[in-house]
């Protein structure tokens, strides 16, 4: 994958990147024009999730010691992104219930079909890139290996 230092910078350029193309979508109002885009937002989201975790697990200084299976931090950084994800949607629905804007006015929580179709892509964000960092971190440590 990357080295402790390029996986930090990817990760943070993930996150702004998904701010970035979140603030673009509210401002052209691209949520309510194009249908699968809130999909695409939760997608990267999960994703970004995943990362965070594995840098948390891989990474930090305080799990230096720490060597979870790759079976296990799989189930982490899906276990992240569906915990982060269903917080993301009871901050929706508060948002729309305190402000009274709710599926009438076609604001965040359009119902059901809509808060699961974001959790699923959250979870499949999660999924997909925590596989994507155990190839890459298996890579790594061939290559580091090879070195020695």
């Amino acid at each position: 994958m990357f080295s402790k230092k390029k996986f930090a910078y990817f990760t943070v350029a993930l996150v702004v990147f998904i701010f970035l193309l979140h603030s673009f979508a509210l401002y052209y109002s691209l949520y309510w024009r194009i249908w699968w885009f809130d999909n695409v937002l939760h997608f990267l989201g999960g994703a970004w999730l995943a990362f965070v975790a594995a840098w948390f697990v891989f990474y930090s200084k305080k799990a230096k010691d720490i060597r979870l299976p790759f079976p296990v931090f799989l189930l982490v950084a899906v276990s992240f992104a569906a915990l982060v994800g269903v917080g993301w949607e009871i901050f929706e629905f508060c948002v729309d219930f305190l402000t009274g804007k709710g599926a009438v006015a076609g604001f965040n929580q359009i119902g059901l079909q809509d808060t699961m179709g974001d959790l699923f892509f959250d979870l499949l964000g999660g999924l997909l890139a925590g596989l994507a960092f155990i190839k890459g971190f298996k890579k790594e440590l061939k290559k580091n290996e090879s070195k020695d």
